[in-house]
């Protein structure tokens, strides 16, 4: 593919929502509807770039279309895409050389850095200008324009119904991209950052945060409980005995003054357990140790010595459970 041209399989990529290898027409609306352009307008933009007919965008069909519509961004496109690859083997060098350099050389490779970054965000903001004032005036010109809206990104049916144009999709998309992506493929790295970029999109947009609401809590020992962590390692053939001491040590525990709560997770075919206390004070459960040290109960149950951490809480967080 001729250098400058190879963006539009990325694009290709992220608009193809599904990974189908084409986008139908409600992928289309998606990627490309700018809030500007009406439906009518879209839809004659879609079939333009549909030469296949299909009611599907191929690869071929996407970058061609664009192409015969650089004119002066052509030497851009060509000029980002040797930068993408300059920037991919700087990184990758770097990440290799970086750990090797004393503190010195490491500071000016983190100062080169940020300056690239500036440098880039100095490109970045007149296009951006520019960008925003064109939509503005055609947003001017909108006036007449029927807007896109949610329905118009339903599933069109196909043209050519049944098995017949499920195949004649494929060839099409099989010749164009055999054609397209046998003389360049975008950069690995870019594709895997972008194709993570979209599951940290996912994410984000999946996470609930509906009735969070920050605490401003004064951490004093005093309204603070202790949660406690033990992980254990059981020996071979040691299992039964070391259950039926556990579940005597869990008994005691639970009824221990200032003992909350205690659970148990059991890793299986492992032979591993990890225990959760959750303590009234610091104190209480010192207090408890000192007449019944963890230890002491498995003696020579256990394969290896015991891992202890723990950590303090707000009681807020407690009550709320």
């Amino acid at each position: 593919m001729e250098k400058g041209k190879t963006i539009f399989l990325d694009i290709f990529r992220r608009a193809d929502k599904n990974d189908d290898g084409a986008i139908s027409w409600e992928e289309f609306v998606q990627f490309f509807a700018d809030g500007v352009m009406g439906k009518e307008e879209m839809e004659k933009l879609f079939n333009d770039i549909d030469t296949h007919n299909t009611n599907n965008i191929d690869t071929g069909e996407l970058c061609e279309y664009f192409s015969n519509h650089l004119g002066e961004m052509k030497e851009i496109y060509s000029l980002l895409e040797d930068l993408n690859n300059k920037v991919t083997n700087v990184l990758q060098s770097t990440a290799q050389t970086y750990p090797q350099k004393n503190r010195t050389d490491k500071f000016i490779t983190r100062f080169l850095m940020r300056e690239c970054i500036n440098q880039l965000n100095a490109v970045q903001r007149p296009l951006e200008s520019a960008s925003d004032h064109m939509d503005e005036e055609a947003r001017g010109d909108n006036t007449d324009i029927k807007p896109i809206e949610p329905r118009d990104v339903l599933p069109k049916p196909d043209v050519i119904p049944g098995r017949v144009g499920r195949r004649t999709k494929r060839q099409f998309s099989g010749q164009t991209q055999t054609s397209v992506e046998g003389s360049m493929t975008p950069s690995a790295l870019t594709a895997q950052v972008d194709r993570l970029s979209d599951l940290l999109d996912r994410l984000e947009h999946g996470v609930n945060f509906k009735g969070f609401v920050d605490e401003d809590l004064n951490a004093v020992e005093e309204d603070q409980y202790l949660l406690q962590q033990r992980s254990v390692e059981v020996a071979k053939g040691k299992e039964d005995e070391f259950r039926s001491a556990l579940r005597q040590y869990i008994e005691d525990t639970n009824g221990s003054p200032g003992a909350l709560n205690v659970s148990v997770r059991f890793f299986k075919d492992s032979g591993l357990f990890t225990l959760y206390e959750v303590w009234e004070s610091k104190d209480k459960e010192k207090q408890y140790r000192e007449k019944k040290g963890f230890d002491s109960v498995f003696t020579d149950l256990l394969a290896s010595g015991t891992t202890a951490t723990s950590i303090t809480f707000p009681k807020a967080w407690w009550l709320k459970k």
